[in-house]
């Protein structure tokens, strides 16, 4: 009796584990996917003409919130360059922090603080990215999902238009969705 309540008990362990909560996406090989494309986003997207001081000023991505990627998203960052420019990764833990980011990668603890977000970074050309259900409801540009057992990524093109940025049609074409 002992055994089989151990053995029902262990699966049940294991489902939790396995199932992503509210369809979010955390495990190991998922979370450095998304840091691979969130560091590549970089290379399929425009800002607008004096967003950079200099032409060799690197493109900042602020991780806002708890950084779920850890060292996965600097190693990445410090072997890619995107239309000439260096990848930066900064961790933000304050709004006053993400003024000098050109993405913005905010945390699902963080999601709370989305709305006090997008009114600090309000008019500033800022590419936007998640990984909850709700994001591009929130304000957000780009949000990770699992589809299958495969990464993907909606896209919010209302959100991204209003942002200033110009997004290559080649990132809209490979998206798993366009909202």
């Amino acid at each position: 009796m002992v055994k089989l309540f151990l053995s029902i008990s262990l699966c049940l362990l294991l489902q939790v584990i396995a199932i992503p909560a509210h369809g979010e996406v955390h495990s190991a090989r998922a979370l450095e996917i998304q840091a691979a494309f969130l560091v590549k986003f970089s290379s399929y997207v425009k800002w607008p003409k004096g967003t950079f001081s200099t032409p060799e000023s690197p493109i900042v991505i602020g991780i806002f919130g708890r950084d779920p990627f850890g060292s996965t998203i600097d190693k990445i960052a410090r072997s890619y360059t995107a239309n000439g420019r260096h990848v930066e990764i900064r961790r933000c833990h304050d709004l006053a922090s993400l003024c000098t980011s050109h993405i913005v990668f905010v945390a699902s603890a963080a999601r709370v603080q989305m709305k006090e977000i997008m009114v600090a970074l309000s008019g500033r050309p800022v590419l936007f990215v998640g990984n909850y259900p709700e994001f591009l409801d929130r304000g957000g540009m780009i949000n990770f999902v699992m589809v299958g057992k495969k990464i993907r990524f909606d896209i919010s093109k209302t959100n991204s238009d209003r942002s200033g940025l110009e997004i290559s049609s080649k990132l809209f074409k490979v998206a798993h969705a366009i909202k």
